[in-house]
């Protein structure tokens, strides 16, 4: 199957105050030009799961593929480049840098390949 982003057993545990057992075996895949959503109550572990596939969490066990690569267990340096080049983010709370337009924000991740 033509996967942009796969999980196999993703699980997560927080371990303070007291071990919590967050995700448990993840697995899913979503296909290019598919779109998908998560949806849970709160405490759930939604947020926790987007931090793990945006490879901004890397304390999981399991494995994590984006566009058939395995990217689990690759340096921080990695995943900065991966995060650059194919992973868009919408925050909840706008992060937006006051002294540039709205499009010269979101243009700001491409400007910066180009350099």
């Amino acid at each position: 199957m033509e996967y942009v982003l796969e999980t196999k057993n993703i699980n997560k545990h927080f371990y303070k105050p007291k071990d919590f057992h967050v995700l448990k075996d993840i697995s899913f895949g979503v296909k290019v030009g598919e779109f998908a959503s998560i949806m849970g109550k709160s405490g759930s572990g939604k947020s926790t799961l987007l931090y793990i596939l945006s490879t901004m969490d890397t304390e999981y066990t399991g494995e994590l593929y984006l566009n058939h690569e395995l990217v689990t267990g690759k340096p921080h340096q990695e995943f900065s480049r991966i995060r650059n080049k194919h992973i868009g983010f919408v925050f909840q709370f706008h992060y937006l840098l006051s002294e540039f337009s709205v499009l010269e924000n979101v243009m700001l991740p491409a400007k910066k390949l180009n350099e």
